[in-house]
C-alpha cells in the first residue's frame, strides 16, 4: 500500500509524526492532515473557510490558542515551502486550477510548522 507522511511541529519541542497515512488518487495536503486525526495519537483539526472553500484559521489541537501569540501554520511538502492555498472540495469546485498543488503523490512527505505571526 502506497502512503504519505505528516509531521505537525508545535515550534516548541513537541512534534507528532504519522508516517503511514494511507495514499489514495486525489489526496490533497488538507486530506491528508486530516487523516492523521484517525491514527493514534491523533490530531484535533478544525478550521473555517472563506466564500469559495479556502481554509481559514486552522487549528491543531488546539493551537494556535486565540489567548496566546498571534502564530499560524505554514506547510512544506517534500522540504519545499507550500506556496498555494489549502484547499477543501469546495475550493476546487470554484478554482479547480488549484486542485493540482494541493495534491499529494505517495510517498511524499507533509510538515506542518506553527509559526510565529510578525
Amino acid at each position: 500500500m502506497s502512503t504519505v507522511a505528516v509531521t505537525i511541529d508545535y515550534s516548541n519541542g513537541a512534534h507528532k509524526h504519522f508516517s503511514s497515512i494511507p495514499w489514495k488518487e486525489g489526496l490533497t495536503i488538507l486530506g491528508a492532515i486530516q487523516a492523521s486525526a484517525e491514527i493514534v495519537p491523533g490530531a484535533t483539526i478544525s478550521f473555517g473557510s472563506d466564500r469559495v472553500g479556502h481554509v481559514l484559521k486552522l487549528v491543531i489541537d488546539g493551537s494556535p490558542r486565540e489567548d496566546g501569540p498571534a502564530s499560524e501554520w505554514v506547510v512544506w511538502v517534500n522540504a519545499k515551502p507550500f506556496q498555494g492555498r489549502l484547499g477543501t472540495e469546495t475550493s476546487f469546485g470554484f478554482k479547480p486550477d488549484e486542485r493540482e498543488v494541493n495534491l499529494l503523490k505517495p510517498g511524499d512527505h507533509v510538515l506542518i510548522k506553527q509559526s510565529l505571526v510578525p
